[in-house]
């Protein structure tokens, strides 16, 4: 029998990134993998906690846990690689580097961090195990409301402007088309900069605008996951939400980073909406 062993890391988006890699994993070779969650041992970054299991209170019925003496070598010999010598291909986003390393005899370590989700069978798999594995903790009454997510936050730092903001006039338009096809009860507006947000526009759209108050990073995302229809930000925090959520309606950006189309994200199905960054 194999090892296989995911390393977990990130924000919940790239946690939730990571458990579709080790769910395909898992799917492929049908047996339990190893979930390596060293990164939440050793780093002082106190908004980037392991919450997945939150989300899925049985995950380690599915998965076992990596914290070993051996797992924390591992997961530090793989960063040191990653940085020193894994190049980023030209036709993967910024980022996207899913890779394995084969350490031993029958014995692998994976990166899952940021992935193509495409149409293959087992994608599409892990996405229904996903979804299905969710679906006790969420309200099965949907809201019927349209969410807007509205990334602000780290993105307006030197350190992560590669991803870039979308301005409210691109969700706007957006929302528009949505309503012309749909009745809502009104639009739940989530930032994670609420105060940096022009909530009057949105104000021509629909008589009851909400903004949402923010706080605990799963509860605000059982939130945004029980609305109706999803308009999604560049960030994998909404993405997923849109992904796990069946939403009747849902829409990711046409870009996702500078002069990076979200066409590299896979996901062909999903509507995009026209944008700048």
């Amino acid at each position: 029998m194999h090892d296989n062993q995911i390393i977990i890391k990130g924000g919940l988006g790239n946690q939730l990134f990571g458990l579709f890699y080790a769910y395909k994993i898992s799917l492929q070779l049908n047996q339990k993998v190893s979930l390596n969650l060293t990164n939440y041992t050793i780093s002082k970054r106190k908004d980037r906690l392991f919450i997945l299991e939150g989300l899925f209170p049985n995950l380690f019925e599915d998965f076992k846990k990596s914290k070993s003496f051996i797992s924390k070598f591992l997961f530090l010999y793989v960063k040191i690689h990653e940085k020193l010598f894994i190049r980023q291909q030209s036709d993967r986003l910024p980022g996207d580097n899913p890779f394995v390393f084969n350490y031993w005899p029958k014995k692998f370590i994976h990166s899952g961090y940021f992935q193509k989700i495409n149409s293959s069978d087992l994608d599409k798999r892990s996405i229904n195990l996903m979804k299905k594995k969710i679906e006790p903790i969420i309200r099965r009454n949907k809201l019927n409301l349209l969410a807007i997510h509205l990334r602000r936050g780290d993105y307006l730092s030197n350190k992560h402007n590669i991803h870039g903001v979308i301005l409210e006039e691109y969700f706007y338009n957006e929302a528009k088309k949505i309503l012309k096809k749909e009745d809502f009860d009104g639009i739940t507006i989530f930032s994670d900069s609420p105060e940096l947000v022009n909530k009057k526009i949105f104000k021509n759209l629909h008589k009851n605008i909400i903004v949402d108050k923010g706080g605990n990073t799963l509860d605000v995302f059982k939130r945004m996951i029980n609305h109706k229809g999803l308009i999604a930000s560049n960030s994998s925090f909404s993405l997923w939400a849109g992904l796990l959520g069946n939403m009747d309606y849902f829409s990711i950006p046409y870009f996702w980073m500078h002069n990076v189309k979200s066409e590299l994200l896979g996901l062909e199905n999903i509507n995009r909406f026209s944008c700048n960054i």
